[in-house]
C-alpha cells in the first residue's frame, strides 16, 4: 500500500494545529490482569490515533508509517502487541476477540487514552476494529481501513476453509507460535463477531483497497467487491482504489 494514499486519509481526517518537535516515545508493559500488553507510544498533539494491525502482525510492522507520521503530524501515534504477538503476554484461558479488546480497553484505559481515538486498521484488524467500535459509540472519530477482512468476505464457510488451509500446521503453531495458533482458532467466531459490530460502526471510514488483493483465484475479485461494499453501506464511508499495489496475505 503506498504510504502517500495513507498519509493523505489521515491529513484529511487528523489536521489540528501541530508544532514541530522531538518525539518523546513511550515503550510500555500494561498489566491487564492476567497477563501484560506491550503498546509503543509516541507521544504528540491533538486526536490520538490507534494502529490496528492485521492477523499475523505486532507493533512493528507499523514502524515505517508511525516515523513519517509523527514527522508531518505531531500526533499520538499508539501501536500495541495483541496477546500472544511481539512483547505481549497470553493468557490462554481467555482467547478470542472480545477478550482480546477487553485486554486493550485496560490498556488504553490506564494509559489515559480511552475518551477519543482515531484509528487506522488493516486487514483481519478490522473486524477486531468494527467490535471494538460497536463497543463503545462516539469513542472513535474516524478510521482508515486497509485491505481489511469484511462481513461480506468473512462468512462461516470461509473461515472453515481458512482453518482447513492451515490445519497441517496447526500443532507447530501452537508450540511456537501460539499466538498465531489461538487466532485462528477463534478465526470464526472474529468473523462473526465482526458481522454483528459492523452496522454499529458508525465512525466516518476511508476504505482503501490493494490493486492486487493476496489470494491466487476468484477470491480476489471477491474480496474487492466485499470491501466495495462494505464501503458504500453508510453515507459516511468512502471507497478508495490504490492502484498497483499489492497486499500481503492475512
Amino acid at each position: 500500500m503506498k504510504l502517500k494514499t495513507i498519509l493523505i486519509c489521515i491529513y484529511a481526517f487528523v489536521c489540528a494545529g501541530f508544532v514541530k518537535a522531538q518525539a518523546q516515545v513511550l515503550d510500555t508493559m500494561v498489566n491487564t490482569g492476567t497477563y501484560s500488553l506491550h503498546f509503543h507510544i509516541i507521544k504528540g498533539k491533538g486526536l490520538p490515533i490507534l494502529f490496528e494491525s492485521g492477523g499475523c502482525d505486532g507493533a512493528t510492522v507499523w514502524d515505517g508509517i508511525t516515523a513519517m507520521l509523527h514527522k508531518d503530524l505531531n500526533a499520538t501515534l499508539i501501536t500495541y502487541d495483541r496477546p500472544g504477538f511481539g512483547k505481549s503476554g497470553l493468557d490462554t484461558n481467555k482467547v478470542g476477540v472480545i477478550n482480546d479488546i477487553e485486554g486493550l480497553e485496560v490498556g488504553l484505559k490506564k494509559l489515559g487514552f480511552d475518551k477519543r481515538l482515531f484509528m487506522v486498521t488493516h486487514s483481519l484488524g478490522g473486524s477486531y476494529t468494527m467490535v471494538f467500535s460497536a463497543r463503545h459509540p462516539g469513542l472513535i472519530r474516524g478510521a482508515i481501513f486497509i485491505d481489511t477482512s469484511t462481513p461480506c468476505y468473512v462468512t462461516p464457510q470461509k473461515s472453515q476453509e481458512v482453518l482447513t488451509s492451515y490445519a497441517t500446521k496447526m500443532d507447530s503453531f501452537k508450540r511456537e507460535l501460539p499466538g498465531v495458533y489461538y487466532l485462528l482458532k477463534s478465526y470464526a467466531e472474529t468473523g462473526l463477531r465482526a458481522a454483528e459490530a459492523a452496522p454499529k460502526a458508525k465512525m466516518p471510514i476511508t476504505v482503501i483497497g490493494s490493486d492486487v488483493p493476496p489470494f491466487n483465484s476468484s477470491d480476489n475479485q471477491a474480496w474487492k467487491n466485499c470491501l466495495r461494499l462494505f464501503a458504500t453501506e453508510r453515507p459516511n464511508r468512502k471507497y478508495i482504489l490504490a492502484k498497483n499495489t499489492h497486499r500481503c496475505v492475512f
